[in-house]
């Protein structure tokens, strides 16, 4: 499919704006065509359809985890384990925040479109794929939620601080744990309720952070806020 990287940013960050504006429903192919000044077929030579255009501009919320991310990955004062947590707390943040659209990614239809998905968005982003390592390779393009917890539990087992037994049964809860609180608390009210939205995120990420004091080895330091 021949596609025009500069065009496809662009249909990709007006289809971005309309989700910010109006969310999922808003998209439509007819529309943004008209905003980007061409015609429906021009889009359809750069994504197979509305889905395909709609996942695309979703991986956009993405972008304040995958930078933080890659920030603390690289970080060497603390141990693994307090930086699962601290990558499980900013997820959690962006994820009740921006609901429908990791919704959308990690529990739609289309879920498992999410891996290459990701990897066409930062091919036309090359500035950002740069930055990641191996294991940040494999974490950030993995769909699955409980095997990305898996590669980041493995990393602290092999530092001794959990068992690899333990880091299995860890990553299957932790995100059976987040994705029922993410499916309880409704987006409307937290989206126009700030209160609503702190106790929705502080709700789940503490839930989370109890599995990990019941499953790390004891004396293991779970402390992030230091």
């Amino acid at each position: 499919m021949n596609s025009n990287p500069n065009r496809k940013i662009k249909y990709i960050m007006i289809t971005n704006r309309i989700l910010k504006e109006e969310g999922i429903g808003g998209v439509n192919i007819r529309r943004v065509a008209k905003e980007a000044g061409c015609t429906s077929a021009v889009l359809y030579k750069h994504f197979e359809n509305r889905e395909h255009l709609i996942m695309l501009a979703s991986v956009k919320f993405l972008e304040p985890y995958i930078l933080e991310f890659q920030k603390q990955i690289r970080r060497t004062d603390i141990s693994s384990i307090q930086m699962d947590l601290i990558l499980w707390r900013l997820f959690i943040s962006e994820a009740f925040m921006n609901k429908p659209y990791y919704e959308l990614m990690f529990f739609g239809p289309e879920r498992e479109k999410l891996e290459e998905c990701v990897y066409e968005y930062y091919q036309l982003f090359p500035e950002y794929a740069r930055r990641f390592d191996g294991l940040g390779a494999s974490i950030i393009f993995n769909s699955n939620i409980s095997n990305r917890e898996l590669i980041r539990l493995r990393r602290a087992a092999n530092e001794g601080l959990i068992t690899l037994e333990n880091a299995e049964i860890l990553s299957r809860l932790s995100s059976a744990v987040f994705q029922g609180m993410f499916m309880q608390y409704p987006y409307t009210e937290m989206k126009e309720n700030p209160a609503s939205l702190k106790l929705a995120t502080e709700d789940c990420f503490h839930l989370i952070f109890e599995l990990f004091r019941k499953f790390v080895k004891p004396g293991t330091v779970l402390d992030i806020d230091s």
